[in-house]
């Protein structure tokens, strides 16, 4: 009783909560430096909560060389806790941030070591005053994402900077860029936009750049949205499936036809989008 008291105790903290929950949903040992970045505390508070995790059972603690790695510790106790806690709604505060920073932690590794990289205002008062504050005629910045930068984010781009151009940058990236595909760039053509020439580009080459984003959009399945980069900053992040254009097969017509539905789809998407964000904008 007393080791099932200690487990829910420790996970009574925000803190900790957040942790644990991170260590869960990492699949691998985090070192403190990673932690620190993702939940944006100072080291010093890291460390006590995973002293505490540690002590309650819940975490193992290894050091490798001057580096202190953690995980979750598997035991009859933390069998039924650890789903609790990993389900825990990511899409609410404070754990909006907590998957994404996770994964652009974890991007940042080299051979699966950790990387000892602080960013540039991690503490939570810096990062807390870069939140989202742009200026009121300042273009929000949007990325459209799939997995080519073939189809479905060349169009997702052509239609916001379209309808909304004077609110929002756009620009569209692929996770490994292809070469355009020649019936989007025809039903593109039907609705009077070129984008013959458009050079697909790789996400990651704008994650390492440092580009930042008020919103980034997935337009593919939500198993291809794992594998994005996660952009620093406060990052808005929507995914809007869309089958893939790559995949049609059949006569020239049939793959016409369907990837004209798909162009459709994503018109009224981006129109709805860039409706309502003007309409609030304008209040």
């Amino acid at each position: 009783m007393h080791t099932v008291l200690a487990a829910f105790n420790a996970v009574a903290d925000e803190t900790r909560l957040r942790i644990l929950r991170i260590l869960l949903r990492a699949g691998t040992p985090l070192c403190v430096a990673e932690l620190v970045d993702i939940v944006r505390k100072p080291q010093y508070a890291v460390s006590r909560a995973l002293s505490q995790l540690v002590e309650a059972g819940l975490v193992t603690e290894e050091r490798r060389g001057k580096l202190r790695f953690n995980a979750p510790r598997a035991s009859d106790t933390t069998e039924h806790l650890f789903p609790l806690v990993e389900s825990v709604d990511g899409a609410t505060e404070p754990f909006a941030v907590d998957d994404d920073r996770l994964r652009w932690r974890l991007d940042l590794r080299r051979g699966n070591e950790c990387t000892v990289t602080y960013t540039a205002g991690y503490a939570p008062d810096g990062y807390k005053t870069r939140r989202n504050r742009l200026a009121k005629d300042e273009k929000r910045k949007v990325l459209f994402i799939c997995v080519h930068n073939t189809a479905r984010s060349q169009m997702a781009e052509a239609y916001l900077r379209h309808f909304a151009g004077d609110l929002f940058e756009v620009e569209s990236a692929g996770l490994t860029p292809g070469t355009l595909n020649p019936y989007v760039v025809r039903v593109m053509q039907e609705e009077g936009f070129d984008i013959s020439d458009n050079m697909p580009q790789s996400v990651f080459d704008l994650y390492r750049a440092g580009r930042t984003y008020t919103t980034v959009v997935t337009v593919c399945s939500r198993e291809a949205e794992e594998g994005c980069p996660v952009f620093p900053g406060p990052v808005r992040r929507l995914n809007w499936p869309f089958p893939d254009p790559g995949q049609f097969t059949g006569s020239d017509e049939e793959i016409l036809a369907q990837t004209r539905e798909v162009r459709d789809r994503i018109r009224e998407t981006v129109k709805r989008f860039a409706e309502r964000y003007r309409k609030e904008h304008q209040r």
